[in-house]
């Protein structure tokens, strides 16, 4: 199979985000683009979601998020490669959102940054540890005395398997400080050296024995086990940011290769396991425990609770701040029962755009429906949400009723996860590795699952959609009173002496059916190209027949000098300017040779497009 061209979307997306300049930096989850943007009134909404490609948009926790799907990680690769050079979170990121004064509550603004932190260190991770947590269950199938014990626990074939399965957890303060760092813009490097030194063998040997560091005013400091941790490596890489910084500032730079890093490890790494990490360990670890005896102990009502609304939490993005509890709780103790609930809402999601796309007549909405459902069984329901259930309020609705009823019979049954992945993808996550003759936990989540799919998809049915209703808007966050950006407007001039001519009567169809967008034409009577409108050259064709301009208000201009002039190969034109050069209106841009154009058999009209007006009011030279 081909492999799929996301550059289009990729520019398309950067375009109405606002543009190159408008990005401070980028990061991706598991279905979300999430930009950090300097100023979010400057993106188009409305534009991207109806771009192909595009599920919908979202602003929360103090990101600009672009909902793509399954497809993400190629599209982020694709916009990264457009951008170029551009950090993915870090410094940028945090100083948008720290700095600039954008009328947010502070607190809220805390929450949102915090959210975003933990989002940029734990979303490379979560794809890993949830293939890991699959592979741990099959092991834990197989060793079942039902099925005939097909693999000893001692043979090497699982012993080597289970290190496969293992590795991501144990050593998970690696992975997570490396990721922490490369969203902060640090060393991820040194942040995970800083990990390695956390799951070092001997101090894991260490910490398991609780081993005494040392003594102090009758206080024993001790060494803890910190492999499977979060937290404490998220913080090591903050500290490890702020002190890489301040050395740079402080040390000489001849001495900055050696001597930043090797303080940096050497301090970062004996604050962690003096001070930091025994401190948020301790705290992780209660609220992973509280957690977990809250869902045990409340049984049906907080399976009920849990299942009814949890899915809300992901339309805004805000169920990232449950993932690390939820690792934590595994990597505390070996399960989670907050897991086992949240397992069941992604089933019936899945079940709810099922029912939408087996009974709709409607082939897009179909395809997608499918799509969807796919994904939402495989455990990532944002596809399924954005895409048809919310559009369908009652489809939504009808997934979190099945939902609630499937919370309910995991809450009664007292069902818990073993491993970290969801829906029906993750069924072996239920099985116990340590009792895998215990299928008490197996048995809710065939039971819960079940209902929550069956109920689910019979409601969506009956009540929940038919091909008569209209879609309705996509949620999103209202803006601020006073927020909407003021309607500019720009005028351009003719770039080029000549006459004047409509667009459409240009003898290219690219440009005459105003696929690029809306501009106009002129049949030049010299070959001299100036700029038609204040602003900065964002785009230079090397054979240079061709220019974008970025005018000052935001708008994307295209120059283009001839028709299939680029088969020119350069010959005959002179540019003047070079990327990145602020321009004024009837400054030269390009010299071309237009009789030499003429004698190639080539057509030498300038075509001047429009191709994103990014909200500015343009105004268009007459047609002659």
């Amino acid at each position: 199979m081909a492999k799929k061209d996301y550059s289009g979307l990729a520019k398309t997306i950067i375009a109405n985000v606002g543009g190159k300049e408008n990005i401070n930096s980028l990061i991706h989850c598991i279905t979300r683009l999430r930009f950090y943007l300097k100023d979010e009134s400057k993106a188009n909404d409305e534009v991207l979601k109806e771009t192909d490609g595009v599920i919908d948009v979202m602003h929360a926790s103090g990101q600009y998020q672009v909902v793509i799907g399954n497809a993400v990680t190629q599209v982020y690769d694709a916009v990264m490669a457009e951008l170029g050079g551009l950090p993915e979170g870090g410094e940028a990121a945090e100083t948008a959102e720290t700095k600039e004064d954008d009328g947010k509550n502070p607190v809220s603004k805390a929450f949102g940054n915090l959210i975003g932190f933990i989002t940029g260190s734990m979303s490379p991770v979560v794809g890993v540890i949830a293939a890991s947590g699959i592979i741990k269950g099959i092991l834990a199938l197989l060793t079942l005395p039902q099925l005939g014990a097909l693999l000893n626990v001692k043979s090497t074939a699982y012993i080597t398997v289970s290190a496969m399965a293992d590795s991501a957890f144990y050593f998970l303060p690696i992975l997570v400080g490396f990721a922490a760092a490369k969203k902060l813009n640090g060393d991820p490097i040194v942040a995970a050296v800083i990990g390695g030194v956390l799951t070092y063998p001997q101090l894991v040997t260490w910490g398991g024995q609780y081993k005494t560091m040392f003594s102090l005013g009758g206080f024993n400091f001790q060494f803890l086990n910190y492999t499977y941790s979060i937290f404490p490596m998220i913080l090591a890489a903050w500290l490890a940011k702020k002190l890489e910084d301040w050395l740079r500032d402080h040390l000489p730079d001849y001495l900055q290769m050696i001597f930043t890093p090797m303080i940096t490890i050497l301090l970062v790494s004996a604050v962690t396991l003096m001070i930091t990490g025994p401190v948020i360990q301790g705290v992780a670890n209660g609220i992973a425990d509280l957690i977990n005896w809250v869902v045990s102990a409340s049984g049906w009502i907080g399976g009920l609770l849990i299942g009814a609304f949890y899915q809300v939490l992901v339309i805004f993005g805000l169920h990232w701040g449950v993932v690390p509890l939820v690792a934590q709780q595994i990597a505390q103790s070996g399960q989670s029962s907050l897991n086992a609930i949240i397992s069941v809402t992604m089933v019936s999601q899945g079940a709810a755009v099922l029912a939408v796309a087996l009974k709709t007549k409607k082939k897009g909405t179909k395809t997608l429906g499918i799509s969807a459902a796919v994904s939402a069984f495989c455990g990532v329901t944002e596809p399924a949400i954005y895409g048809i259930n919310l559009r369908f309020k009652k489809v939504f609705i009808s997934g979190l009723i099945g939902s609630a009823v499937g919370g309910l019979i995991t809450g009664l049954m007292h069902g818990t996860m073993y491993g970290f992945t969801g829906s029906l993808i993750g069924f072996s996550s239920f099985f116990n590795p340590k009792n895998p003759s215990d299928l008490t936990s197996f048995y809710a989540f065939l039971l819960s699952s079940a209902a929550a799919l069956v109920i689910s998809f019979i409601v969506a049915w009956v009540w929940g959609y038919n091909d008569e209703m209209v879609a309705g808007k996509k949620v999103e966050k209202k803006q601020r009173p006073g927020s909407e950006a003021k309607r500019k407007s720009e005028t351009l001039t003719a770039p080029v002496a000549g006459k004047v001519i409509a667009l459409s009567s240009v003898n290219d169809p690219v440009f005459s059916t105003g696929a690029m967008g809306e501009g106009f034409a002129v049949v030049p009577t010299e070959g001299v190209v100036k700029a038609p409108v204040d602003g900065e050259v964002a785009a230079l064709f090397e054979t240079g027949h061709a220019i974008g301009l970025k005018t000052t208000a935001g708008a994307e201009v295209l120059i283009h000098i001839g028709i299939d002039t680029v088969m020119l190969k350069g010959k005959g034109f002179n540019v003047k300017v070079a990327q990145g050069d602020l321009v004024k209106a009837g400054q030269i841009l390009i010299e071309f040779d237009l009789d030499g154009i003429k004698e190639a058999g080539y057509d030498p009209t300038v075509m001047t497009v429009v191709t994103d007006k990014h909200d500015v009011d343009i105004k268009l030279p007459s047609v002659e």
